[in-house]
């Protein structure tokens, strides 16, 4: 695999990139020309004459066949990047023939002209923002067909992502519900983004929206020392700066966003019209995926597996390069069976026309292509905790 290499020193600095990106993407590339529609995938069989992995344990790729194939990926160094780094580091790409050249984006902005032009096969840290789907209006013909990022809802205390105070006006009691903060400088990191439709969200569940408050775009640093010296009320925060925030005593959390919409697609993994053509590759790219979600889900999910192991390999990796932070912060729920919830990328659409920020609406339909992930599963059967 050719992979870029980053020094640890520049973690941070990477981290707070690559967690904007995936929340937010705001505003996307140029139109490129239409492209055929990609004939359906069938599963690659193996016969007698097939290559297959050899391994003193048979794994779920002894199934189909290997396919030698280059693979140019894009990906945002954010912790949505766990299932593909396990997948890396335990082998299932390569397995399946598949070698990686990997390339590491500041934002999904730059990903998406390269993956309209085919010059970037496949894309990791999309989600839903005003700049894809004014992009895909535009006729950039991309595919959005594994999840990398999902709101599970599953402990409000201590979310993925949240809604949260400056622990300074908390204490000094002037805000103590969301509905205080009226008129009060909050943070949604970019217009026409992921995290204003969550922020707008969590204003509502308390009678609040956004023209109610004061909105600001900073990027996570300076949210930290906004919420620090009580110059910003509130923000959008993902981690590890949840986890950061609170033990600096910096913050307090208002809501989980994750509880107000479960299920709400965060980030996704992205074709290149030409890449998703080549329907042996593409489907064994997704399988050797979501073989890593799988294990990823396992270890941090279900309490399966050797997690110190994990960690050691997702620390290679992801910016955070400490390993006990894995076990204090939320990590994202991925769905192990890879499939984009439709409805949700519908709805959140719906939220940027209601705004104003996309005026042509896109079929999802053809946007979000599930058969890739519809064939893992047909090879691993489906998920279970």
């Amino acid at each position: 695999m050719k992979i870029d290499s980053w020094l640890p020193s520049r973690a941070f600095r990477l981290l707070w990139l690559a967690a904007t990106s995936a929340a937010l993407l705001a505003g996307c590339g140029g139109p490129a020309a239409p492209a055929p529609a990609a004939s359906a995938p069938t599963p690659a069989r193996a016969s007698a004459t097939s290559p297959v992995p050899s391994s003193p344990v048979a794994s779920p790729s002894a199934q189909v066949a290997p396919v030698s194939a280059t693979v140019r990926i894009g990906h945002l160094l954010a912790l949505t990047d766990a299932g593909l780094f396990l997948a890396v580091e335990r082998g299932y790409f390569e397995e399946l023939g598949i070698t990686l050249d990997v390339q590491q984006f500041a934002t999904v902005v730059q990903e998406i002209p390269l993956l309209s032009t085919d010059q970037l096969d496949v894309g990791f840290g999309g989600a839903g923002s005003a700049g894809l789907f004014n992009a895909i209006s535009r006729n950039v013909v991309i595919k959005m067909v594994a999840n990398q990022g999902v709101a599970s809802g599953t402990d409000e205390d201590r979310p993925y992502y949240g809604l949260v105070a400056s622990r300074r006006l908390v204490d000094n009691g002037q805000i103590t519900r969301i509905a205080d903060l009226r008129g009060l400088p909050v943070n949604v990191l970019a217009e026409g983004s992921l995290a204003q439709l969550l922020v707008s969200a969590a204003l509502h569940s308390d009678g609040l929206s956004l023209p109610d408050v004061e909105q600001q775009t900073l990027s996570f640093p300076d949210t930290l020392a906004g919420l620090q010296n009580g110059s910003l009320a509130a923000s959008f925060l993902i981690e590890p700066f949840i986890t950061l925030g609170r033990q600096q005593g910096t913050i307090d959390l208002l809501v989980s966003t994750e509880k107000l919409a479960p299920g709400r697609e965060i980030a996704a993994v992205f074709y290149s019209a030409g890449f998703a053509r080549q329907p042996q590759v593409a489907n064994n790219f997704v399988l050797a995926y979501l073989r890593g979600v799988r294990d990823y889900v396992d270890v941090f999910f279900a309490g399966r597996g050797d997690r110190a192991a994990a960690i050691a390999q997702l620390v290679k990796h992801l910016p955070v390069k400490e390993p006990a932070l894995y076990d204090r912060m939320a990590m994202p729920y991925v769905n192990p069976d890879g499939r984009i919830n439709a409805a949700d990328i519908r709805a959140q659409q719906d939220w940027f026309v209601s705004q104003g920020q996309v005026q042509q609406p896109v079929n999802v339909d053809q946007l979000v292509d599930n058969q890739y992930a519809n064939y893992a599963v047909g090879v691993l059967g489906p998920y279970r905790p």
